[in-house]
């Protein structure tokens, strides 16, 4: 019989494909237009209710636990609610970013068209107002296991779970050689990425003065299962190096043979199948219990990116797509990638957060980090279509002009809260 690490290395060879496809994830918050204060799974106005409303019109229930609706789908797409209410909406594979932009719009006017006046969902990278406390824990048992978990599992494990929004992005690998130049690329990109998706203002109610607030978290949250893999940048980090990384790790719960759900004790995935061998379900759900920057699931996930209004946040599937989805581009960062180490990612993680601007010492480089990323940006646009290319420059455009969006919200909250407010309320009004 298999060993785990074989099983899931078997796994991920089993997700190649040829395809060039994005799936992309945007979290939500539903908020108060007067307080901003968040609404709860069970009052009136609540995910409850908004999730029957939208079953009206012809969302079809996926999940249901306890008698709670917690996720739905229509035609490909999903809104599911995540550990603070969080509202995701996961658009289905597809290659174009316009048609993203499509699907992603049509379902935000549905969502609206079931709100109260007084309702908003808005698009920032932390809650806005409500402190997690003051956020109910959405009644599912999962997350109740994994809230219990992280109680002193990184100081701020729990805020990551109810605080934080992002929009996520993921693609297709062709194989183990294509996963690897892809993966090392992912990895010496975050920290670019993060800058320019940086949507985090606001902390637990007080003004966040430095930049990256999501690095910052997860940064403070279980670093057994998030950042990044020991050797990602070694010539040999493939699938079974992953596959190592997943099985070394604790899955805090596991879904059971009947269907129930029980805590794993502290276990690692290895010493759990080593008791009694896992299932394919099992090892599936142990690849979605690690969280690093960007994770591995038969699909690449690049999981940096703040919440941001749709103007600037369609901006990461369409880098994502010129970059990754471009060989010669990919090669000429994969080639770049290879002069750093598994250090000089930690060292421009905390460059990133810490200043406006710097060299690449670290790696070799003498430009700064916005002549990179003005490059990047444009590598990125010569391989897109020119729909595609104009969402980014327009996006890219904006935020290079406010610095950032946290940048932009914070200037706004420190000398015209109104300003604050109406902005985030208008979800790019001002984008």
């Amino acid at each position: 019989m298999k060993h785990s690490v074989e099983k899931l290395t078997d796994f991920f060879k089993a997700g190649e494909k040829k395809g060039q496809y994005l799936g992309v994830e945007f979290e939500h918050f539903l908020i108060d237009k007067d307080t901003l204060r968040s609404y709860s799974y069970f009052e009136e106005g609540g995910q409850r209710d908004i999730a029957s409303a939208l079953e009206a019109l012809g969302w079809h229930v996926d999940y249901v636990e306890n008698g709670y609706v917690l996720s739905l789908s229509k035609e490909g797409n999903a809104i599911s609610f995540e550990p603070g209410g969080q509202f995701e909406i996961s658009i289905r594979a597809l290659q174009n970013v316009g048609d993203i932009k499509c699907e992603y719009m049509s379902i935000l006017k549905e969502i609206d068209s079931v709100l109260k006046d007084k309702q908003k969902l808005i698009s920032i990278g932390y809650h806005p107002a409500s402190k997690i406390d003051a956020l109910p824990l959405l009644p599912k048992e999962r997350y109740r296991m994994m809230y219990d978990y992280f109680e002193d599992r990184g100081t701020l494990s729990r805020n990551m779970m109810k605080g934080t929004a992002s929009t996520q992005v993921s693609i297709d690998y062709e194989n183990e050689k294509d996963f690897i130049k892809k993966y090392r690329v992912a990895y010496y990109l975050t920290p670019f990425l993060s800058r320019i998706f940086d949507g985090g203002p606001v902390f637990e109610g007080q003004v966040y003065h430095e930049n990256g607030l999501r690095s910052h978290i997860w940064d403070h949250t279980d670093r057994t299962r998030t950042k990044m893999p020991k050797g990602v940048f070694d010539s040999t980090f493939g699938y079974r190096a992953y596959a190592e990384y997943v099985v070394g790790s604790e899955p805090i719960f596991m879904p059971g043979k009947d269907g129930s759900v029980y805590l794993t004790g502290g276990q690692t995935v290895g010493a759990l199948d080593k008791e009694s061998p896992l299932t394919k379900e099992q090892l599936i759900h142990a690849t979605s219990m690690v969280f690093p920057d960007v994770r591995l699931k038969q699909i690449l996930e690049l999981r940096v990116a703040d919440a941001l209004p749709p103007a600037l946040s369609l901006a990461l599937p369409a880098i994502v797509k010129g970059i990754f989805y471009a060989p010669e581009v990919l090669d000429k960062y994969y080639e770049a990638s290879l002069r750093m180490c598994d250090a000089d990612f930690y060292t421009l993680n905390a460059c990133i957060k810490e200043v406006q601007d710097f060299d690449f010492k670290c790696m070799g480089e003498s430009i700064s980090c916005s002549i990179f990323i003005e490059t990047l940006i444009e590598d990125a646009c010569n391989t897109l279509t020119p729909e595609e290319a104009n969402i980014l420059r327009s996006a890219y455009g904006w935020i290079d002009a406010h610095g950032s969006y946290t940048q932009f919200l914070r200037k706004q909250l420190e000398a015209h809260p109104n300003k604050f407010k109406e902005s985030i309320i208008q979800g790019g009004l001002y984008v």
